[in-house]
Order: structure tokens, then sequence, then C-alpha cells
């Protein structure tokens, strides 16, 4: 079992009686309306991950075009799917 040195230094001082203590002490708790954090305003839904190899070029290529038209690699990938699959049903 560990042993620890007890604690060096000044003491804590008691804590301030329940007269001294502000109001908010005394208050019901009231939980804060549920607020919506960042991460779940980007949820995009997608949850499974695809793993690739790719040449350099191809990936620089669309690195850039994704980057050019202000959109992730996987929504080029996504938009590119969708109209290979247009394409193919037109034909």
């Amino acid at each position: 079992m560990a042993h620890f040195k007890p604690r060096q230094g000044p003491k804590l001082p008691a804590p301030p009686t329940l007269d001294v203590a502000p109001q908010n002490l005394r208050a019901p708790e009231i939980a804060p309306a549920e607020s919506v954090d960042g991460r779940a305003l980007r949820a995009t839904g997608r949850t499974k991950q695809l793993a690739t190899r790719v040449r350099e070029e191809f990936y620089d290529e669309l690195k850039m075009y994704a980057a050019e038209n202000k959109l992730k690699i996987v929504e080029v990938l996504e938009l590119g799917f969708q109209a290979l699959k247009k394409k193919k049903l037109e034909n």
C-alpha cells in the first residue's frame, strides 16, 4: 500500500458559517437549461471510418479541390459518388 507524506504548508482556514456565507447557498439548486455545444452543431451523422490508400497526386488534387470549394474531403467523395450513381442511371 502506498504511504504518502502528510500535507506540507499552511493549513486551510475553517469554512465560513452559514450566516456569513452568501444567500445563494440557501437557495434551491436549479439545473441550467440544456445548452447545445459546438460539437452537436457540427454533427454530421458520419459514424463509419473509411481508410484507403491513394496516389499522392490524387490526394493533393482532391484536397485542393475541397479547400477551394470550402468542402470537406468526405463531402467531395460523397458528391462524386452521387454523380457517378446518377450517371450510371442515365445510361
